[in-house]
């Protein structure tokens, strides 16, 4: 019997997954992250391209047929029949230009993944902070089902003798209801976070090893100054990077792009020979400057983007540091003024319970002192919520 509680104890401790290794776990495998993962592969075959040239032409000419004897190809020396082949040649660094667009759709992509994992990583943190919550809050609506189950026990025990404990005895059993009510309400929800937790890290959870003690938050400072860090921001700046690059292959598109044409001509009764042609596009109509034109703007847009995303964090990160700084002063007033004195009130009744009446009271401040954990709980869990989500406008993932 020691050997199956001990193998079960330790089953359990096993099982049991802090919240440091479900973040590591769901970063390095989760299915969400591994598509960006494979999209980034998919650009490495893109910049190979982006390194080639055009693809040639190819052309067969049969030149100067006669109507009057089509099949003839001997009657004058202008007949030829001729094989050309015609290469563009990029010049004026298209290529290069081309390369660095996508390695700039690559920088994009990472960042977009970085902005992923940030906020799975800010997910997972609020899931268990509310598992946490609703477990803590279990244990305390189980600790008033026996104390209301106490105050029946007393009040049955009173109404035998005396018969004025009607009403009392009702407001228990409706209470009782009330708690068990609850207990079922908070069960189903804690089934529910374990099912999300399981999904965002990536593997079946069924326990959580947390322990939420609340501290001092930082400065305001602090925070401020890693806005830099930001996974948002930088996936703006990495767009900012492609309208550059975007913009770059527009100036240049207003260069010429020369090619080069050869072809073997070949003749009846007369001597084959070679042709050579060098030409190039002329950029003549305006296309290219109104596309410049427009990829200037598009680079300005994305600009200032960029600088109305930096305000707003700034104005995310101190709005949800004032909404931290006052969980942990709510926390501080609840656990340094409130428990103390409920607990030496607490004390007190324990002291002198002796009568029916007395044992009553002393299990109604039971249920105050309880009722000032929950609020603590509740306090601490919304205090940890904040700061993840606080955490994540920095970049910030465990």
């Amino acid at each position: 019997m020691k050997t199956l509680l001990l193998w079960l104890s330790i089953s359990s401790f096993l099982q049991a997954q802090t919240l440091d290794a479900l973040i590591s776990h769901s970063l390095e495998n989760h299915g969400s992250l591994k598509g960006i993962q494979q999209r980034l592969e998919a650009l490495e075959n893109e910049k190979e391209i982006s390194r080639n040239f055009s693809d040639p032409e190819v052309s067969l000419t049969i030149n100067d047929i006669q109507f009057a004897n089509p099949t003839d190809r001997t009657i004058e020396p202008m007949q030829f029949s001729s094989l050309n082949i015609k290469q563009k040649i990029p010049y004026f660094g298209k290529r290069d230009a081309q390369t660095q667009m996508v390695e700039s759709k690559k920088r994009l992509l990472n960042m977009n993944l970085e902005e992923l994992r940030t906020e799975l990583a800010k997910e997972i943190k609020v899931t268990a902070y509310s598992v946490w919550e609703t477990e803590q809050e279990l244990l305390i609506t189980d600790s008033n089902i026996d104390i209301i189950k106490q105050t029946i026990s007393l009040n049955e025990a009173y109404y035998i003798t005396s018969g004025n404990t009607q009403s009392a005895l009702m407001n228990a059993e409706l209470s009782l209801s009330e708690q068990k009510i609850k207990r079922n309400s908070l069960l189903s929800e804690q089934n529910s976070l374990y099912e999300k937790l399981s999904y965002l890290a990536g593997e079946k959870i069924e326990n959580l090893e947390l322990s939420l003690n609340v501290q001092e938050p930082k400065s305001l400072l602090f925070y401020q100054d890693k806005i830099g860090d930001s996974s948002a921001l930088h996936v703006k700046d990495a767009e900012l990077g492609i309208a550059r690059s975007d913009l770059h292959i527009k100036e240049l598109s207003q260069k010429i792009d020369p090619y080069i044409q050869a072809g073997y001509y070949y003749r009846e009764n007369h001597p084959d020979y070679a042709a050579i042609t060098v030409g190039a596009s002329l950029p003549l109509y305006g296309t290219q400057k109104a596309s410049e034109e427009e990829a200037k703007k598009l680079l300005l847009a994305k600009g200032f983007e960029e600088s109305d995303l930096k305000e707003k964090l700034s104005s995310e990160i101190a709005q949800l540091y004032e909404k931290m700084r006052n969980d942990y002063l709510s926390y501080k007033i609840l656990s340094d003024e409130s428990m103390p004195k409920v607990e030496h009130l607490f004390d007190l009744v324990a002291s002198s319970a002796k009568s029916k009446d007395s044992s009553l009271e002393y299990l109604a401040m039971l249920s105050k002192k309880l009722k000032l954990q929950e609020d603590i709980i509740k306090v601490t869990a919304q205090f940890y919520k904040t700061q993840a989500s606080l955490l994540a406008l920095t970049g910030d993932k465990l």
